[in-house]
């Protein structure tokens, strides 16, 4: 870099030095959040060395010139670019810096409001004390092991130094994010003051120690285990790592080892095997597709977000709900609890009593958990309506009743012309028409479909289906309340049963198709879940519920046609009474509190399909798992075709968040991409070869094995590699 270039380089570290002995050190990048960049580790390097050049200052303060963020971590962007050489040196210059300030000879003290993330909080780590404030934006967390990365700037070796070793372990590993109060339980933040408070109190801080010449030596950290009782532990957490991994995520073991090595060989030790571990893991494929997913899903929410700051006064505040099941009361909690107003109806009074018992319960649960701490709205109101004229005045009303066309159309024309015309009117829906609903009831209000996964509060993935009289700025206002309900919303064209379900379905089927051929029922459970499926099949079919299931199934056999007819089996199990997990009875028996009791008996008894005693063979899962994955693909690459969506990121951030597909692949088609289409034609040749409906290939894959495209490589999604 120029001498001239350096001259001009904007200031993202600030130095202050005042007449009684303070330094103060800002983090400013004048953005929304401070990323730890190589341009900021070399401005903190010369502010460094200022304050050592100079004999005056006596101790420093550390802290952020944004409004709610300290620092969010490593600029990802920037470690995306950089060779493998590079990142390597990046991290070992960092520990390097970080080292330093732990060695001045003069306090440091860190003073912390917003997020404190990853980089941001291995920063805070190296000062000598830590104070945070009170506010429900600051959190603090190490969340690299979700990107398939281990802290890299010292974070393995200082904070099991600092807190006790398992506590240490489990906030690395699990890369939980916490509030500021379970981040002083731990021992990590020394204080917590009011916000209006920080600036100065971390100054009264860093000078109070500073006149204390024995500071350094006085007692502040964890006491160390016994060696004997630590190496117990580590071989416990990395039996307990290997298992809950099954050996797809490979950064929790590496930042497990990194903190063993540090602790039993020393802290330069440490600090090596980190930064190399750093980097080799940075240019894995696991880490690579985390990042692409987390990139993916970012660049969604802040859209959503973006959308909801322009709404003003215009926003989404008050919501109504009709029907009174699982769905609409789950609805109706989630949108309660992040602060709307809500009125609820349901079919019967009995209905009706037990929905907002449980609406009620539900957002006093919420607003007593850990998990919502700082999420939870307290001043929303929760109504009951008596008719539905309570509902005119709500600004957005979801219809969420059984999924039945001729009851969600006879619904809508009694509730339509009671509400104010400037009301959002949404069904939620799994694989009915919006369009079809909007024509049929004649709809004048802005219409859309929505379909939230069940569980509400679990699943992340919204599909949003605007109708044909849907305007932009109605999109834009359901787009900012799933936003808010902190949903990924995401928009999907008037479909048959939209984007999940018909790739879901094609899941369900294949594996269907391989039971009607004799494969055993559970070798293509296991083939699944040994890919990375949190669910094979038919755990997935008992969660949706086979009624539901077959519901979709139906649906798409008779709107696309032969590719989606029903394999016998799913005929058979619907005949003997199976329907799912919430009646006890599915594929699998299901007990009250939701435990797995073994597969039903019926299967095998009445049904006569193949349940083996014995495991498939590691080559027979790999095949079982091809045969219900790529055609999934094929699926996808019509949807794409077809317009249902229009890039492949939308699909693999919906295939990862609406259906459990294995964020270590990077989602359907970057694991599409990983294969080869040319190998992935010549597959479901074979497939599609074997008993059952007549199928053929997609153009669109023909089309890019032709062209000798992937799917990131059509020009589509090219800046997301």
């Amino acid at each position: 870099m120029t001498q001239a270039h350096l001259e001009t380089e904007r200031k993202l570290v600030l130095l202050e030095k005042r007449p009684n002995g303070l330094a103060i050190i800002t983090f400013d990048s004048g953005q929304k959040e401070n990323f730890l960049s190589t341009t900021v580790l070399r401005q903190l390097e010369g502010a460094l060395d200022e304050i050592e050049r100079d004999s005056s200052v006596k101790a420093i303060s550390m802290i952020s010139g944004l409004e709610n963020n300290f620092i969010a971590g490593a600029d990802l962007h920037e470690v995306l670019k950089l060779n493998y050489d590079e990142v390597h040196e990046m991290a070992r210059r960092g520990q390097d810096l970080l080292t330093r300030i732990s060695n001045l000879a003069i306090p440091v003290v860190c003073g912390i409001h917003g997020s404190c993330l990853g980089g941001g909080l291995e920063m805070a780590l190296s000062a000598a004390r830590r104070i945070a404030t009170d506010a429900p934006e600051t959190v603090i967390g190490l969340p690299e092991v979700k990107l398939g990365l281990i802290p890299g700037l010292g974070g393995t070796q200082r904070l099991p130094r600092l807190i006790d070793l398992r506590s240490a372990c489990e906030f690395i590993l699990f890369a939980q994010a916490v509030d500021v109060r379970k981040a002083q339980e731990l021992g990590i933040i020394d204080e917590i003051v009011d916000r209006n408070d920080l600036h100065s109190r971390v100054e009264s801080y860093a000078l109070e120690l500073a006149s204390d010449p024995d500071w350094k030596s006085r007692p502040h950290g964890a006491v160390m285990d016994a060696p004997e009782k630590q190496e117990k532990y580590f071989k416990m957490m990395e039996r307990t790592l290997r298992i809950k991994t099954k050996g797809n995520y490979p950064a929790p073991v590496k930042a497990l080892e990194s903190i063993r090595i540090g602790l039993s060989e020393g802290m330069e030790k440490g600090h090596e095997f980190e930064a190399r571990a750093f980097a080799d893991l940075a240019f894995g494929e696991t880490s690579r597709n985390l990042i692409f997913l987390f990139f993916t899903t970012e660049f969604y929410k802040m859209s959503a977000a973006a959308k909801a700051a322009k709404q003003g006064s215009g926003a989404i505040k008050s919501v109504g709900i009709v029907g009174g099941g699982l769905m609409g009361t789950n609805i109706a909690s989630w949108a309660a609890i992040r602060g709307f107003d809500v009125t609820v109806k349901a079919a019967s009074d009995a209905r009706q009593e037990l929905m907002v018992e449980t609406v009620e319960n539900n957002v006093s649960r919420a607003a007593n958990s850990a998990e919502n701490e700082g999420k939870t709205q307290t001043t929303s109101t929760i109504k009951s309506a008596k008719s539905f004229e309570d509902l005119a005045d709500v600004d957005l009303l979801i219809e969420a009743c059984a999924e039945d066309f001729d009851t969600k159309v006879k619904i809508l024309s009694q509730i339509l012309p009671i509400l104010k015309p400037s009301a959002i009117v949404a069904t939620n829906t799994s694989s009915l028409s919006i369009n079809a609903l909007v024509e049929k009831v004649g709809a004048k209000h802005d219409c859309f479909g929505i379909h939230f996964f069940h569980p509400v509060d679990r699943m992340p993935l919204v599909e949003v289906i605007p109708a044909k009289n849907a305007g932009k700025e109605s999109q834009s206002k359901v787009l900012a309340f799933l936003s808010t309900l902190d949903k990924l919303p995401l928009p999907i064209k008037d479909s048959t049963c939209f984007l999940v379900n018909r790739i879901l379905c094609c899941y369900i089927n294949e594996a269907a198709r391989l039971v009607d051929q004799g494969v055993a029922v559970n070798w293509i459970e296991d083939a699944a879940i040994d890919f990375g499926m949190p669910l094979g099949p038919w755990g997935v079919t008992d969660e949706v519920g086979m009624d539901v299931a077959l519901l979709v199934a139906d649906s798409l056999q008779a709107n696309i046609g032969e590719r989606f007819t029903k394999p016998d089996v799913l005929k058979g199990v619907k005949d003997i009474g199976i329907i799912g997990k919430r009646h006890g009875k599915g594929i699998y028996n299901w007990d009250e509190s939701g435990k797995n009791l073994g597969l039903e008996p019926d299967l095998s008894n009445i049904l006569k399909l193949n349940v083996s005693a014995e495991k498939a063979p590691p080559e027979e899962c790999k095949k079982l798992a091809e045969h219900i994955i790529l055609p999934m693909i094929d699926e996808a690459a019509r949807c794409l075709d077809e317009k249902v969506v229009r890039r492949p990121r939308e699909i693999d951030v919906a295939t990862v968040m609406g259906m459990g597909f294995p964020p270590f692949r990077g989602g359907l088609l970057r694991y599409a991409d990983s294969l080869g289409i040319a190998y992935i034609i010549s597959k479901l040749e074979e497939i599609y070869s074997l008993p059952g409906p007549k199928r053929e290939v997609s153009s669109y894959l023909r089309q890019m094995s032709e062209n000798g495209r992937s799917f990131y490589s059509s020009g589509k999604d090219s800046g997301d590699n």
